[in-house]
């Protein structure tokens, strides 16, 4: 499988270390050999303050994306991070 680097399209992956659902979504990136920049909501208030004025819930995992143009969308769910994910990759390799 094809190495995919999706920085191109913006994405940060907003996780817990411990959060078991944030742990399925980083395994998951690993698999496919995919690199994606995270924000360790726990460690880094910040990162924190971000996910919850854009995405308005501080749960996670959360995925931040930010289309061409800069409209920004903030995607909850492990499933639906995953599969967002692999649409994504598929459509580049």
């Amino acid at each position: 499988m094809k190495s995919v680097h999706l920085l191109a399209l913006n994405l940060t992956l907003y996780q817990d270390p411990i959060c078991p659902f944030c742990m399925r979504v980083k395994s998951f990136i690993s698999s496919r050999g995919i690199e994606i920049p995270m924000r360790n909501t726990v460690m880094d208030i910040s990162a924190y303050k971000e996910l919850v004025s854009g995405g308005g819930r501080a749960m996670v995992p959360c995925l931040r994306i930010e289309r061409d143009g800069g409209q920004i969308e903030w995607l909850y769910e492990s499933i639906d991070i995953m599969r967002f994910i692999d649409d994504v990759a598929e459509q580049l390799t």
